[in-house]
């Protein structure tokens, strides 16, 4: 009987967390449109340093939401290092830190990468890496 309660409430929460990715990725879409239109309608050469951290700024975020939504379907540990990487390398692209941040947000992506080389186990080409299915 709990097992077949723990079950139900696994797929309830995989099917609530499918929903919600969904809804994430048309919110994403959705912001992709007015972030374009806001840079395009500005000449290239006219672009300030601060419009273009802006735009920046936000694909950046929106990028982000993506990689967390290809972590949400696919549950591996490296969708889930590289959401991680991207948001240490939007913070320092976008928010100009100073050299100690930098260098500590350096140092966070080379572990990254470490981990992604040394301690992440390969899967075969033909095999998912999913660790569930619905």
């Amino acid at each position: 009987m709990k097992r077949k309660l723990n079950e139900i409430i696994y797929t309830i929460s995989r099917y609530t967390e499918i929903v919600l990715s969904a809804v994430m990725l048309l919110v994403i879409i959705t912001l992709i449109i007015p972030m374009l239109y806001n840079f395009i309608r500005i000449p290239l050469l006219d672009i300030s340093p601060e419009q273009f951290t802006e735009f920046l700024g936000n694909a950046l975020t929106l990028l982000i939401g993506v990689e967390f939504v290809k972590m949400l379907a696919k549950h591996t540990a490296e969708n889930l290092l590289e959401v991680l990487m991207f948001a240490i390398a939007r913070q320092m692209v976008v928010e100009h830190l100073n050299m100690v941040e930098t260098l500590i947000g350096v140092v966070a992506i080379a572990v990254i990468f470490a981990i992604r080389k040394y301690l992440l186990l390969k899967a075969p080409e033909n095999k998912e890496k999913t660790y569930d299915k619905l």
